[in-house]
């Protein structure tokens, strides 16, 4: 299955303003400067949230697939001396029974939280311009991250913020790393969805659909995070025929693939590390 491209994240403005005076860019350069120092902070903040959450879900995914297995060999597993005891199979079996479900809400819960921080991505990726405040009360040019003037941009006419990067030039790099961690996210919705189908699949034909909210309000945060816009959720065309075929009736992953997706949940496919510590590099170095 190939990864998914990431839906574009729009910025709050691609055309650059006029060229400002000298006075008005000496005057809005410091206040963008703090901006971006700040949305910039904001963004890493997000990005350590959302790897630490990838690695505490990797960790329950794999209790729960561990507990899964360890149930489904139970009726065939040697017990040893402990064959004999009355009922041992039956209270082993519950005890895995409940682990799963234990592993499944903090599984659930720790994907909650990488939407969450995903969402703070995308804010903070879409809050680099710095615009004029308009304000008749007050002779004092303020600033602001929302867009009071139409013919103000908010990118001091594509002027350098420090010394070589314009803003728009900042948005394209936070876009570049949002768009890595938008793509993961969904890899690992996918391999969520799997995994908490698998008790649904054992008893019943029925099976989470990618259409369904995961935990509740769960569709209302994914147009924050540049997922998908609407009220729905539609499958990334070139998973279709991958996922489709594993909603089929009676369709459960056998070990071996339960193994390939704990390897690549580990694994963070979509997210190149060495870029991404590229462009933080080129960040600091420009602050």
């Amino acid at each position: 299955m190939e990864p998914c491209a990431a839906t574009p994240v729009r910025r709050p403005a691609e055309l650059s303003s006029p060229t400002p005076s000298p006075l008005s860019l000496r005057q809005w350069r410091p206040a963008a400067q703090r901006n971006l120092r700040n949305q910039w902070s904001r963004l890493l903040a997000a990005k350590v949230r959302w790897l630490d959450a990838a690695s505490s879900g990797r960790s329950h995914a794999s209790a729960l697939v561990n507990a899964h297995l360890s149930r489904s060999y139970m009726p065939g597993m040697d017990l040893g001396v402990l064959r004999d005891m009355p009922g041992i199979r039956d209270r082993a079996s519950a005890k895995l029974a409940h682990k799963e479900v234990q592993c499944r809400e903090m599984l659930l819960s720790t994907y909650k939280e990488m939407v969450l921080a995903m969402s703070d991505l995308v804010k903070a990726s879409r809050a680099m311009r710095c615009f004029s405040k308009v304000s008749s009360s007050s002779p004092i040019v303020r600033f602001t991250d929302s867009q009071d003037d139409l013919n103000d941009s908010g990118d001091g006419g594509g002027a350098p913020v420090f010394k070589l990067i314009s803003i728009s030039e900042f948005e394209d790099l936070s876009q570049e790393l949002v768009e890595m961690f938008v793509s993961e996210l969904q890899l690992k919705r996918l391999i969520v969805l799997e995994l908490l189908s698998i008790n649904l699949k054992e008893g019943a034909d029925s099976s989470l659909e990618w259409s369904d909210e995961l935990y509740h309000r769960e569709l209302y945060e994914f147009p924050s995070t540049g997922i998908w816009s609407g009220h729905s959720c539609p499958l990334p065309e070139n998973w279709r025929a991958d996922v489709l075929q594993a909603r089929l009736p009676g369709y459960s992953p056998s070990h071996e693939v339960l193994q390939v997706y704990l390897a690549s949940w580990l694994a963070n496919v979509n997210i190149k590390m060495i870029r991404i510590d590229e462009i933080l590099e080129l960040v600091g170095e420009e602050m």
